[in-house]
């Protein structure tokens, strides 16, 4: 598994995208279970760190996917009234 040192933005440098956090939690699953189902069981000292910041990855994920689906809600009622704006004038 890669390091990641920093996070990659989306087009307006503010806050991470779906894609983003979908691998970012993908590379998390991966590590748990790399170690989960590894033959023999030995805990690095870096272990306990590691997987509180999963802890903490998962934590903030769960708003910011709210956060994300709330954008995309809007956008596509924006669209939505847009377009029925348009065929009501066309009636």
């Amino acid at each position: 598994m890669r390091q990641i040192t920093e996070f990659p933005k989306n087009k307006d440098d503010t806050t991470l995208n779906r894609a983003e956090l979908i691998r970012f939690l993908s590379d998390a699953v991966k590590f748990c279970h790399g170690k989960a189902t590894v033959g023999r069981l030995q805990a690095a000292e870096s272990d306990s760190t590691r997987l509180s910041y999963m802890r903490a990855l998962a934590q903030m994920s769960t708003p910011l996917l709210a956060a994300l689906r709330d954008n995309d809600l809007e956008a596509i009622n924006k669209r939505l009234d847009e377009i029925e704006a348009r065929q009501g004038g066309k009636e």
